[in-house]
């Protein structure tokens, strides 16, 4: 644990904090765009806290045991069964799950990490399969074991048969999905009674191969109804209030209602087994009715059909009247030897024979199918099976009320969504911690074949101290299937002991994690450092996933809750709603999401698209979006970079308290506006409102920034007067910048990394060596006033914008005047107003008689109705000027470079637009000589069509 301890002499105890606990992803598979949405914001998150000065601990983690891991490996072997298994070699099967988690970790480090610019601490990060990490959950269980919570209890149970293994409450919760199956009406006929039934319904007819009982609630009444079949009269026991709905659902014209009863009357009723000829060990026993309480009349009859062997309802009221627990199904799915007729077959298919069986008898009444909600395996998708077993629980139930208090003092974020975790952990049922699987933690409980009583051990030395023998293998195997088996424990009161033949909920193996991961018992101090840990987060699904293990495990073990704050987010759907899978094929995988769209842009249309805790519709179309907005970042740092080369600015000698005296009113509205940014981010950050806070830089970058200060600040650095203004404004953008790229490299690092070593250190060489080392910005006081100002001075130059449009007039054309309406605050800057119109001048007041107006929220703005002839030319030349500069770009001219330019047109208008405004033009494109005329020789030349009038414009470098 070298790396472990570096890591803690690093990590300041005593400071301020932040301490992250990795949900590990299981390295089973590919990394995808789900993963790399949750994997972004636990780096936004973790970048946002280091730069506030905080310590994070940011270890990473790999979930690497487990029925996942087992599957790929039986897919790839071509192994369909435990058996497969077995006869491949448990040994072999092992070894190539190993290789597996390897195979798949590279992918993981590389493309779900560091290409994503993740950073955690790859170097020290915990794995599940290491024994270190393994004695953790053997603790556990010890643990639980000395306080009375390990039990082995017979229950009913779910179970995937293909994977024949039980599963726990969390793990069945993981896997609901709509299914359509056959919804069927019997009848069970009435011992001694000529033509007289109970009716029951149900949607699992394999089921009925193990009834043993029928329940009523004592409280509800219940009727005999006379009915009409076939020209047969019949007798039929149904719920009274369900009588006509039913009838009319049967198809059943004639019936009566000739005696009723109370439940508690017909508990009692004796009845035959409806399959007894097909599986006789059940007409050996009477079956009878029952009453109770959890009968209901929401669906079905009222009367319930009772298999205790294969629901844990009917399992509680066998206990409680002594009903026989019948399972005729094994954990494979087939029916064994008491099944009868349908021993050998597998339980879905026995689905289908019930029904023909019982319609074959005359028994089946109705027939139809209904669509609901029903669990697959978590991993395989198979479609479980409730049945009756043995196996080993924790009995969180013991413990659920405290669980529940320490889980009340736990943030989760968004609050709307605790419900879903306080409902889970109010409701706690015994955790059933026991897999028939292979490659996972073993249970650590030997069982002595003298006696039947258990040892838990707790650590690979006590184990090694109990063994009289050990297979010949290093600690790695010795704690894995089937190396564990082979070892061979006597103690003086018993001479053999023999360990159960299991391996724990992979759930257990990841919930452990908060201790696990840095060897807690080893490295205390570190450990109560960091726990409980400041924030964990994962998906939704979670809830009743990992961050209940943790809970779980913790409560256990220490009593308290291991984190203090939980950020549940939301699922990635694909651009259609759809869930993504790979039969499906619209899965989306990070190394090819990355690979053609940048790490940067893709982080950032995630962290924008939607809130953390909604489920998000990836369009991979929609990155546009995020690249055309960095590239709006790269082009206000190019500009400035290019002005401020060309000026001289050097932010050592140009410094921002000595120049903010000459600022103008622009210059200081910016510092507001970022102050307030970095107040606003930091907010948002602090509340996991990840979203906001994205879009709030990114919104400062394209609106402040580029569409607003970048505007009005090119009339000032274009002038080629050393104006003290100019240096003011350079100063106030550098520092802007800077803090802009400080928040921004929460969201973009990379960008923000090269933009900070190429712009920020090349004027301030001391700056911090990287921008994830330098210090979050510190808010400085905001103007409100002047923002509220500004914000209404680009209003009404929105407006304005409009009001040109209906007059049709172009913003690059000048008008003379503008009025305007309505404005406390922007007319005040009427100059600003001018400039951001393009007009001569700004009044206030209302609209001349053929002036066009546009109005928005009480500000109204009027504009000429159509272009003055005086200011026509200074149009076309403006018009002119852009055409100019287009070229000039094309023609790869820097900036600072000067130009000669010739324009040859026929048309009056525009040479008069150049004779009348010759020096406007010069000025704005750099030319030291502007003539009229035709032919420049080595110059680059266009044709532009201006207004409807042709002309051909050179120009070249000036000498």
């Amino acid at each position: 644990m070298r790396g472990i301890e570096d890591r803690w002499r690093s990590f300041d105890p005593n400071g301020k904090r932040f301490t992250f606990l990795e949900g590990p992803p299981t390295t089973n598979g590919f990394p995808h765009v789900g993963h790399i949405r949750g994997r972004t914001y636990k780096d936004v998150v973790l970048r946002f806290w280091r730069s506030r000065g905080y310590s994070v601990w940011a270890q990473g983690g790999w979930d690497m045991q487990g029925l996942p891991v087992e599957l790929e490996v039986e897919q790839r072997q071509g192994l369909k069964s435990k058996k497969d298994i077995e006869k491949f070699g448990v040994a072999k099967f092992a070894e190539e799950c190993n290789k597996l988690v390897d195979y798949y970790l590279a992918f993981w480090e590389e493309w779900g990490t560091r290409r994503l610019g993740l950073w955690l601490d790859l170097k020290n990060a915990y794995q599940t399969r290491s024994p270190r990490y393994i004695e953790y959950a053997w603790r556990l269980i010890k643990r639980a074991h000395e306080r009375g919570l390990l039990a082995e209890d017979y229950k009913v149970l779910w179970f995937c048969p293909r994977c024949e293994t039980s599963l726990s409450d969390h793990e069945v919760d993981l896997g609901y999905a709509e299914r359509e199956d056959p919804s069927i009406y019997v009848k069970f006929k009435i011992e001694g009674r000529e033509d007289e039934y109970l009716v029951i319904w149900t949607t699992t007819p394999w089921t009925i191969v193990d009834n043993e009982a029928v329940a009523v609630h004592p409280e509800y009444d219940y009727a005999k109804v006379e009915v009409s079949v076939g020209g047969k009269r019949e007798y039929w026991w149904l719920a009274e209030r369900l009588v006509p709905q039913l009838m009319q659902t049967f198809g059943v014209k004639e019936w009566r209602v000739v005696e009723t009863k109370k439940g508690a009357e017909l508990a009692g009723t004796r009845y035959l087994h409806p399959l007894a000829d097909l599986v006789p060990e059940r007409a050996t026993r009477p079956h009878q009715v029952f009453a109770a309480e959890f009968v209901t009349l929401e669906q079905g009859t009222g009367l319930v059909h009772i298999a205790p062997g294969h629901g844990p309802e009917d399992f509680e009221l066998a206990q409680r009247y002594g009903i026989r627990i019948t399972n005729s199904v094994e954990i494979n799915g087939v029916y064994n030897e008491l099944g009868g007729k349908y021993a050998g077959m597998y339980v879905f298919d026995v689905d289908k024979k019930v029904v023909e069986d019982l319609r074959e008898r005359g028994l089946l009444i109705y027939k139809t199918s209904i669509k609901h909600e029903y669990p697959h395996c978590w991993r395989c998708g198979t479609k479980l099976v409730l049945r009756a077993d043995r196996q080993w629980f924790i009995k969180m139930s013991k413990i659920r009320e405290e669980m529940y208090e320490e889980l009340k003092k736990v943030k989760i974020y968004p609050e709307k969504l605790r419900y879903r975790f306080d409902d889970f952990v109010k409701n706690a049922r015994d955790w059933n911690i026991s897999r028939s699987r292979f490659w996972g933690t073993p249970l650590p409980i030997w069982r002595c074949q003298k006696d039947g009583r258990i040892l838990v051990i707790g650590s690979i030395d006590e184990l090694k101290s109990l063994a009289k023998k050990l297979p010949p293998v290093d600690d790695f195997w010795l704690v894995h299937r089937p190396w564990i088996d082979q070892v061979e424990i006597s103690t003086p009161d018993c001479d053999r002991w023999v360990r159960e033949p299991y391996v724990a909920d992979v759930w257990m193996d990841s919930g452990i994690a908060w201790i696990a991961a840095v060897d807690g018992e080893r490295n205390r101090d570190l450990w109560e450092a960091l726990y409980p840990f400041t924030w964990v987060t994962e998906a939704i699904d979670q809830t009743r996933g990992w961050f209940y293990s943790l809970l779980a495990t913790s409560m256990v073990y220490t009593g308290r809750a291991p984190y203090k704050s939980i950020l549940i987010t939301g699922h990635i759907l694909d651009k259609e709603g759809q869930k993504m899978s790979k039969s499906k094929g619209n899965v989306v995988w990070a190394k090819d999401l990355l690979s053609k769209y940048g790490a940067d842009p893709t982080r950032l249309y995630l962290l924008t698209k939607a809130a953390p805790w909604e489920a998000l519709n990836f369009d991979p179309d929609e990155i546009k979006y995020a690249v055309s907005q960095l590239n709006i970042l790269w082009n206000v740092v190019k500009f400035a970079d290019t002005y401020m080369s060309l000026d001289g600015f050097d932010p050592r000698r140009h410094r921002l308290e000595e120049l903010l005296g000459k600022a103008l009113d622009e210059d200081k509205w910016l510092l507001s506006a970022a102050s307030s940014l970095a107040r606003r981010v930091a907010e948002h950050m602090e509340a996991f409102e990840i979203h906001e806070a994205a879009k709030a830089w990114v919104d400062f970058v394209v609106e402040t920034l580029s569409h607003r200060y970048v505007r009005l600040l090119r009339r000032r650095v274009w002038s080629e007067e050393p104006r003290e203004d100019k240096y003011a404004a350079y100063a106030v953008l550098f520092k802007v910048l800077k803090d802009v790229l400080i928040i921004g490299g929460i969201f973009v690092p990379h960008i923000a990394e090269y933009l900070w070593q190429n712009f920020v250190r090349k004027y301030e060489p001391d700056a911090a060596e990287s921008v994830h080392l330098a210090q979050y910005p510190e808010p400085g006081p905001v103007d409100e006033e002047l923002l509220k100002a500004f914000d209404e001075i680009f209003k009404v130059f929105s407006i304005a914008a409009e009001a040109r449009n209906k007059a049709g007039i172009k913003l690059r054309w000048p008008v003379s005047k503008i009025f305007v309406k309505g404005s406390t605050k922007a007319i005040k800057y009427p100059d600003l107003l001018a400039y951001l119109a393009n007009a001569k001048s700004v009044e206030e007041g209302g609209c001349p008689e053929g002036w066009i107006a546009h109005e928005e929220e009480g500000l109204a703005v009027c504009v000429p109705g159509k272009l003055e002839p005086e200011l026509y030319y200074e149009a076309l030349a403006r018009e002119l000027v852009r055409r100019i500069q287009v070229m000039r770009k094309e023609a790869g001219l820097s900036v600072s470079d000067y130009i000669e330019v010739y324009i040859d047109t026929p048309h009056e208008d525009l040479r008069k637009a150049v004779e009348l405004n010759s020096s406007y033009i010069a000025n704005e494109v750099r030319a030291v000589k502007l003539s009229l005329g035709g032919g420049l020789e080595g110059a680059y030349s266009k044709e532009w069509d201006i207004e409807d009038m042709k002309a051909k414009i050179y120009l070249r470098r000036a000498a």
